[in-house]
């Protein structure tokens, strides 16, 4: 089968493989822009290149870094901001907040599975002059902090590589990279990083280029009518994000626009705040006098003394409900249900279960996390360990004292949630955990899994909502009780309508959720312990959004040192379901040392100028192996795209570390 490459003009090539590689060519010599794949060397022989000079990355992403080896004698560019991404990868791996408790998505995960030798770095207005073309470098955050663009100056055109910044004429690749904080973390950031992405596009129209290539898509050659019809589109689909967004009550001045200079004092223009079409902030109501909340702590009094717990994010909470005690406003603890898995929910759930040793319940999606932590990278993931005595499914009940527990898998702020129905008292009260403030919808997290759709995510929830018709609702952050009318029910479903189809059209995927929703892919589980000479397990699910079946296939990636290959597995995952594909991995019978470089390392992990290693990171005894996946979905490669951790511990004085084994 020929190599995919199209010619851009008599020096310019691009291949086009699970990403676009400029090929910027002088007899058979080359310079590349984002050199990554395995089909890229059959691109370069074709065109008789047999030698490789200088190699240009536009942003530190594993898929558009990763599988092309780069020659020993090449130069390597790379954003200067970013370097440490590059030639410094073991930080990352390395470092507990890059693993736990993940409220900041900048850098992304999707980071290198090598560290590579970087020669040059760049910054704004950078020069590089290489047979007939010369580069200019631009600086264009939005889709990572340290992107650039390349303009290249050859044959009397000009041609900017861009990154990701737009994937075609409004659209771009995926969307959870724009998360980024402004007044808050990035966890409240939805869509965050779109301004910057503005300005980036901006400055690369005002640079007046013939055409635009980026990292993944196809080589526009309208930049203007692109860069408009994207920026057009992604204004759309944000304000249909805050026409219901729980944030316009948690931070208001999120969505204030700061006045020109010159403009009247006294007053404050707002971008969003207020905007004709979006749903009004409701009041709250008293919540029932025989409740408590601390914290993100909900707690029922029963009218036999006994108290009904929801979450334990802290110690502070333990010490309230003895408290209570101790004032005789409750006797004992006798029940504990957990919403979801948010470390401010679960970090002291440990500590409480010691103290109060009641019955623990939760959703069955919930007990996914709380029980094996290890095994999931998602959004606020706390290390903490829950023991669980039942687990519960959509409208299982029970009785507890005067009042009728019904729980719900309640997949709103997240898709790891559970909603608990608790009526009694002459009242029907609706434990959401976060997925609903007076404002709207709790959705300001990409990494949640916040699916558009029928019968997913929010369309599920309110559905729910408007069929039980609780009389109040609880937030576990808010500290009235609330409720919705009929008509914010029914406003909230037609915006989640509106919105999956202008974010459908946004990505160039059959359906939104493929654009919206990281973790479509992923490997469980995500964290595993190993040992030398033993063979681990890995499953690779895959969630087919499309109302069509569809065709995955996945291959783990090892180091080169353990001389194992895995072979690629195919599976077909039915319409809107999930799917999964199994692997065994063989651990090699070695000293963990040289399962990894094949030398011997000192106590941390170093990388020197023209070495290549596989990541690793040492804690406390223990050593970090980043195994990448990689994916082709629906026959669209997408390189490695996933990947999951595995953990040799005491790798300095446990002797199945040190020593082979028969």
């Amino acid at each position: 089968m020929k190599t995919r490459f199209s010619q851009l003009s008599h020096h310019l090539y691009v291949h086009h493989g699970h990403v676009n590689t400029g090929i910027l060519r002088d007899g058979n010599r080359a310079l590349l822009i984002d050199a990554s794949g395995n089909t890229l060397h059959t691109t370069l022989a074709e065109l008789g290149i047999t030698t490789v000079e200088h190699i240009l990355f536009t942003h530190h992403h594993r898929d558009s870094v990763s599988g092309f080896p780069i020659p020993d004698d090449a130069r390597v560019g790379v954003p200067a901001k970013g370097r440490e991404w590059f030639s410094h990868v073991e930080a990352f791996w390395h470092e507990p907040k890059y693993r736990w408790h993940l409220y900041n998505y900048r850098p992304h995960n999707l980071m290198l599975a090598n560290s590579i030798r970087v020669t040059d770095t760049y910054t704004e207005g950078a020069q590089i002059a290489w047979g007939a073309a010369s580069l200019t470098v631009l600086e264009t955050p939005g889709h990572t902090d340290e992107s650039v663009t390349y303009l290249i100056d050859v044959d009397d055109k000009r041609f900017a590589f861009c990154g990701d910044l737009i994937y075609d004429e409004g659209t771009l690749w995926e969307l959870y990279s724009l998360q980024k904080g402004q007044q808050t973390s990035d966890y409240h950031g939805f869509l965050g990083a779109r301004n910057e992405l503005t300005e980036s596009l901006e400055k690369i129209r005002c640079a007046s280029p013939t055409a635009l290539i980026p990292t993944h898509g196809v080589v526009m050659n309208t930049p203007d009518r692109a860069i408009d019809t994207l920026l057009k589109q992604l204004e759309h689909c944000y304000d249909k994000y805050v026409a219901i967004s729980a944030l316009r009550y948690y931070f208001p001045k999120l969505f204030a626009e700061s006045l020109p200079e010159g403009a009247p004092t006294g007053r404050e223009d707002t971008e969003f705040e207020g905007r004709a079409g979006h749903m009004p902030i409701r009041e709250g109501k008293p919540p029932p006098e025989f409740l408590r909340h601390f914290g993100t702590t909900w707690l029922i009094i029963s009218e036999t003394g006994e108290a009904f717990v929801m979450d334990c994010g802290s110690p502070h909470v333990i010490k309230q409900i003895q408290q209570l005690q101790t004032d005789g406003d409750i006797s004992e603890v006798t029940q504990f249900w957990v919403t979801h898995y948010h470390d401010d929910h679960v970090d002291a759930i440990p500590e409480f279960q010691e103290t109060f040793p009641c019955e623990t319940v939760t959703d069955a999606v919930v007990a996914q996390v709380i029980t094996n932590p290890s095994g999931f990278r998602i959004p606020c993931i706390s290390p903490a360990v829950a023991r669980l005595d039942r687990v519960t499914h959509d409208g299982d009940s029970w009785q507890w004292n005067e009042f009728t527990m019904t729980a719900y898998h309640f997949p709103g702020q997240t898709y790891y949630h559970g909603g608990l129905l608790v009526e009694g008292r002459s009242v029907r009260m609706f434990f959401a955990g976060d997925s609903f403030t007076m404002a709207g919808i709790d959705d300001y997290c990409s990494g949640n899994r916040n699916l558009l759709g029928k019968d997913v995510g929010y369309e599920k929830c309110l559905r729910l909502i408007q069929h039980l018709k609780p009389t109040h609702l609880f937030n576990c952050h808010v500290d009235p009780a609330f409720d919705f009318t009929d008509a914010e029910i029914q406003y909230m479903l037609e915006t989640l309508a509106e919105r999956e189809k202008c974010y459908t059209a946004l990505f160039p995927w059959d359906y939104a959720n493929y654009g919206m929703d990281e973790h479509w892919v992923r490997c469980y589980p995500y964290q595993q312990e190993v040992v030398p000479g033993a063979t681990v397990q890995l499953r690779v699910e895959i969630t087919n959004h499309s109302l069509e079946p569809r065709t995955a296939t996945a291959q783990p990636i090892l180091p080169a040192s353990w001389h194992t290959e895995i072979e690629h597995v195919e599976t077909t995952i039915p319409p809107k379901a999930d799917g999964h594909i199994n692997f065994s991995i063989p651990i090699p019978r070695a000293d963990v040392a040289n399962l990894v470089h094949g030398e011997a390392r000192s106590p941390r992990p170093t990388v020197k100028e023209g070495e290549q290693t596989h990541p690793i990171a040492e804690s406390e005894g223990q050593m970090r192996v980043v195994i990448p996946v990689d994916i082709t979905y629906n026959a669209r490669p997408l390189g490695q795209f996933r990947e999951a951790i595995f953990v040799f511990n005491g790798s300095r004085h446990n002797p199945l570390c040190r020593n082979s084994r028969s």
